[in-house]
């Protein structure tokens, strides 16, 4: 028997009263850049009424901008109501960050996600797969790709980006490998909204109830993912050990310059697979709402030094990698307009954890 939130049930009658009174009232356009008839205009709209995700300081709400994991995590903690945990994950990074709260949540459901124990990976931009998985294990316990898909096909709740591949492969069908944008993000909620889809399942509440280390519940969470979607390492005492290769780690900056969640910016480079000629990097920088995320091989041009010329995507990046001593790594950005919104720079000192 799914168990049902009482508080968003509520939630339904005030959401039923708002969309009758939005279709009697002329559509008023609510961001620049989400005119009228916007194939998401009412679902934006209404995550924006409802605070479920802001818009930018300039009136511009970015619907294709990718969504980052910890975004993404933020909003289904809200919308399901998860219930807290006092328990703290312990992380690859050490630094706390605002999102720490949600996936110590998301952990004890047992929640299928990439990020809980780096949080450059909780930065990047989350994959459809990965969206897909997350909602249908909370609401209706399906632990696989294929069965969470079917499970949103079904309901209405998503579509299929790829026609051609609807008969002979789902994953491809649904678009899994892709980013998913801030407008089907919104899409997705309105539709499970307007459904009543506010249950838990019970898979999803057994986990909670657990008495098992949250990083055990974490570490099977991130096992659930499909393969094609895992990212990054399960976390184990044993396995909490600094790198023994010359340059691998990971170096971090952060700065709080205000009370608010957002009034913070950090940068996480980690670098991993250090051979003679190079290493692999990926390099998550963030100020407030804005962020950015890249990967890619760097070749040494000196004892010291390293460049990165282009992202693993195969686009256009310019940074320096400097070795300022065996804690501290300065980079300057040449040029690299990959993966980031205006107001984040790859530029900066950053100091091995």
């Amino acid at each position: 028997m799914k168990r049902f939130c009482m508080t968003l049930i509520c939630m339904i009658v005030v959401l039923s009263c708002f969309t009758f009174a939005s279709k009697t009232e002329a559509a008023k356009q609510i961001f620049k850049d989400v005119p009228t008839d916007h194939y998401a205009y009412d679902a934006i709209k209404w995550a924006y009424d409802f605070n479920i995700i802001n818009g930018y300081a300039n009136g511009t709400f970015r619907p294709n901008q990718p969504v980052t994991e910890q975004q993404f995590a933020q909003i289904l903690v809200s919308y399901f109501d998860l219930e807290p945990v006092t328990e703290e994950l312990k992380k690859f990074t050490p630094n706390e960050i605002p999102s720490d709260s949600n996936y110590n949540t998301l952990a004890a459901y047992r929640v299928p996600l990439n990020g809980y124990f780096q949080n450059n990976i909780r930065g990047a931009a989350v994959k459809r797969g990965t969206v897909a998985q997350a909602i249908a294990y909370v609401m209706d316990g399906q632990t696989t790709l294929n069965s969470a898909i079917q499970f949103l096909l079904n309901h209405d709740i998503s579509n299929g980006q790829n026609p051609k591949y609807e008969q002979t492969n789902l994953q491809r069908f649904f678009g899994a490998s892709n980013n998913l944008t801030r407008s089907q993000l919104v899409s997705l909620f309105y539709k499970m909204q307007s459904k009543s889809f506010f249950y838990r399942s019970d898979i999803a509440e057994e986990s909670y109830a657990d008495t098992n280390p949250l990083y055990q519940r974490a570490n099977s969470a991130r096992n659930m993912l499909d393969a094609s979607l895992r990212k990054g390492s399960n976390w184990t005492p044993a396995a909490d050990k600094k790198p023994s290769k010359t340059w691998d780690g990971e170096y971090t900056y952060f700065y709080n310059y205000g009370k608010g969640d957002l009034d913070s910016k950090g940068r996480v480079l980690t670098i991993s697979n250090s051979t003679k000629t190079g290493f692999h990097v990926t390099y998550y920088t963030y100020d407030g709402w804005a962020s950015g995320t890249i990967e890619g091989s760097v070749a040494f041009t000196s004892d010291t030094k390293a460049r990165m010329s282009k992202t693993a995507d195969g686009d256009r990046c310019v940074i320096e990698f400097e070795r300022l001593n065996n804690k501290t790594i300065k980079t300057v950005e040449f040029y690299c307009d990959a993966g980031r919104d205006q107001g984040t720079t790859y530029n900066g000192t950053l100091t091995l954890e």
